[in-house]
């Protein structure tokens, strides 16, 4: 006995290839979310240092020059939202009537833990002004 192939059974290559570029598309699509999302992560943990830089660096220009403190470290409550995050402030001589004041908050990233760091500079004069 003979079997009779059946001419219409199994996929044709039109099928193989429509699949193939379906399943390629949603794979790329999955790479682009996916890189969208650390991004945004990225996005929002700088937004935060910024705010919390700007916000120490307001504080210390309001209480003015004879208020300034020594340099060191600083919390926040905002920096509870970032990984392993630090807050500095160096604050050093500009001139005789000028102090210099850098916030430096650093951060590492969940996902690569990579170090993230945001640097803010201003000067602060006896004066006022600045």
């Amino acid at each position: 006995m003979k079997k009779r192939l059946n001419s219409k059974s199994g996929f044709t290559l039109l099928e193989v290839i429509v699949t193939l570029f379906i399943v390629g598309l949603v794979l790329v699509l999955y790479q682009a979310t996916l890189g969208k999302v650390k991004l945004i992560r990225y996005a929002k943990d700088q937004e935060i240092a910024l705010r919390v830089a700007n916000n120490k660096i307001e504080e210390l220009r309001a209480a003015g020059y004879a208020a300034l403190p020594a340099s060191g470290s600083f919390t926040d409550s905002q920096l509870n939202t970032l990984t392993n995050c630090t807050a500095n402030m160096a604050i050093t001589d500009y001139n005789t009537t000028t102090k210099m004041v850098i916030i430096t908050i650093q951060w590492r990233e969940p996902v690569n833990t990579s170090l993230r760091n945001i640097s803010l500079t201003t000067l602060i004069t006896k004066t006022g002004g600045l």
